[in-house]
């Protein structure tokens, strides 16, 4: 549906704004093709709905009209990766789409925050296990002199006696493991509840 340009300029512009659309839709498994000639259709009426003007200052009014690419394919990227990502429960998939989703502003900007925040805490789970053998004084589970119980990565230890020693790798991968499934399945329930 690309329209025939007699301006140069006009042409360039088309090619730019479209290599974008391209370019943010090959993330996604959305039909781009019927996308893009929906979103094409949708700039050639608008400006066919323009007179009076040149080719060009038509072209950028409909684009500026239809918005910046990034605006409104940022919520349709985040919902294709979520949703490809709680199926094959790829984390990489799964933190590009929350990453989409907390961009767009969306109402998954909320909810991609609170996901977002959970698999941190899996991934600090990862690192303990990760880190225990290397760095086995500063990773675990701490009872200091006073009482007081610290878990996780700790800067300090001195004075303190570690609670599980090597139990927590398993302990931790474990954790991390539940953590991640659910995390997953809470998410694909989530999405399409909405």
């Amino acid at each position: 549906m690309t329209p025939t340009f007699t301006d140069p300029a006009a042409r360039r512009r088309w090619d730019v704004y479209f290599s974008e659309v391209d370019r943010l839709l090959a993330r996604a498994d959305a039909d781009a093709a019927e996308l893009r000639g929906d979103l094409e259709a949708h700039v050639v009426d608008s400006m066919a709905a323009s007179s009076g003007v040149s080719e060009s200052e038509r072209l950028d009014a409909a684009l500026s009209r239809l918005g910046r690419p990034i605006d409104y394919l940022r919520p349709l990227l985040a919902d294709e990766l979520i949703e490809r990502g709680t199926l094959t429960y790829s984390p990489i998939t799964i933190a590009r789409g929350l990453s989409h989703a907390v961009m767009a502003g969306s109402r998954w900007a909320v909810i991609g925050f609170a996901f977002g925040l959970g698999y941190l805490l899996l991934a600090i789970f990862t690192a303990m296990a990760l880190l225990k053998p290397l760095w086995g004084e500063h990773v675990g589970v701490f009872r200091y002199a006073d009482g007081t119980i610290s878990a996780g990565i700790v800067a300090q230890s001195d004075g303190a006696r570690e609670l599980l020693g090597f139990w927590s790798i398993p302990i931790a991968l474990l954790l991390a493991a539940v953590l991640y499934v659910a995390l997953t399945k809470g998410l694909r329930t989530i999405r399409r509840r909405h």
